[in-house]
């Protein structure tokens, strides 16, 4: 059985607040941090756009129109809500081309910079987000929010996928059993649909793995068995707990490694594989397909770290604002979700 957002296990305890977010695109702001600059000199021209109302793929559809090229030669590092104010980089294969092209802005499209690169923009290349947020109608004891804050300021928050991994119904999982058990009714399930039904699966049994972790309190110090990864990184080592390691888990220099599941030998050992291994039994369904599909299991770290987290309380309008810095794949309704009952009317 899939688990909710609101089901699953927070390391500081029930949510205190509700609020509503996105009610107008400007209340959600978001620039995609690159973390290099373009190089000058390519086929590539990399732009930096800020959109309005609009999805990602309605973005690249409109650029590729307005330049009258094919779609698939447009790269892009993240997907970005439609319902928001977001700056993204977009790249353009124009080989042969020495003069940036023209690109009309309107009320939805504004190029904020552009430049030549060398290499075309793949999906996951940029470090992070920031977001900009006003939460709306905030309802709750005021006076409790700095404690809460400085909880995830001081000691990260718990890196769930967030629900839109799950699709807008919240039935992806159940779509992707149904559909991957019966691939011989299913012929063509394109490349794309199989890849998100996929990362459904796998999202839902780090959640609970990770959520079973929490419960049973595994949160503040490792667990006999940890794998660990570098904070930042994807670098994946294990080591015996020791003063050091903990210390520098308390530090956030290094975060507890969770399973993506997948083909291959387990990094965890003792206690930490055993609550791995129970979720894994519960959920033979999913753990089987993900097998049968042959993908190879990876790691996720357990905490993200919210850079420059701050906010500003307005108890007159009942609002905040919120800005925050989040690691590439780390998603702002997981960080929300560890203080308030959010939602969008």
């Amino acid at each position: 059985m899939s688990l909710t957002q609101q089901q699953l296990a927070y390391p500081y305890g029930e949510a205190e607040f509700s609020g509503l977010i996105k009610q107008f695109p400007s209340d959600f702001k978001v620039s995609e941090q690159l973390g290099f600059s373009p190089a000058g000199a390519g086929e590539h021209l990399f732009l930096f756009i800020r959109k309005t109302g609009i999805t990602t793929q309605q973005l690249i559809t409109q650029l590729a129109e307005q330049l009258a090229i094919a779609p698939r030669l447009i790269g892009y590092s993240g997907l970005k809500d439609k319902q928001a104010v977001t700056e993204q980089w977009i790249s353009v294969h124009l080989p042969g081309c020495r003069e940036i092209p023209a690109i009309t802005d309107s009320g939805q499209i504004q190029v904020l910079s552009a430049d030549w690169h060398d290499k075309k923009l793949r999906v996951g290349t940029h470090r992070s987000n920031r977001f900009d947020i006003v939460i709306r109608q905030f309802s709750g004891d005021y006076s409790r929010l700095p404690q809460r804050m400085g909880q995830i300021s001081q000691s990260g928050f718990a890196n769930y996928f967030g629900e839109q991994r799950f699709g807008v119904q919240q039935d992806n999982v159940e779509q992707a059993l149904r559909v991957l058990n019966n691939r011989h009714k299913n012929k063509r399930l394109s490349r794309h649909k199989k890849s998100l039904f996929l990362s459904a699966l796998r999202s839902e049994l780090y959640n609970q793995i990770l959520s079973s972790r929490i419960a049973q309190g595994h949160w503040l110090q490792p667990l006999a068995g940890d794998a660990f990864m570098l904070a930042g990184t994807q670098s994946v080592f294990w080591v015996e707990l020791s003063d050091e390691i903990c210390q520098r888990y308390s530090a956030v220099d290094l975060h507890s490694a969770v399973s993506l599941y997948g083909a291959g030998e387990s990094r965890l050992q003792d206690q930490a594989l055993a609550i791995e291994d129970d979720i894994l039994q519960a959920n033979a369904a999913l753990r089987d397909t993900l097998l049968q599909e042959k993908l190879k299991r990876s790691c996720r770290a357990n905490r993200a770290v919210a850079h420059h987290l701050s906010y500003v309380t307005l108890p007159e309008k009942k609002e905040i604002h919120l800005q925050v810095e989040l690691d590439r794949g780390v998603y702002l309704t997981s960080l929300l979700q560890h203080f308030m009952n959010s939602s969008i009317s």
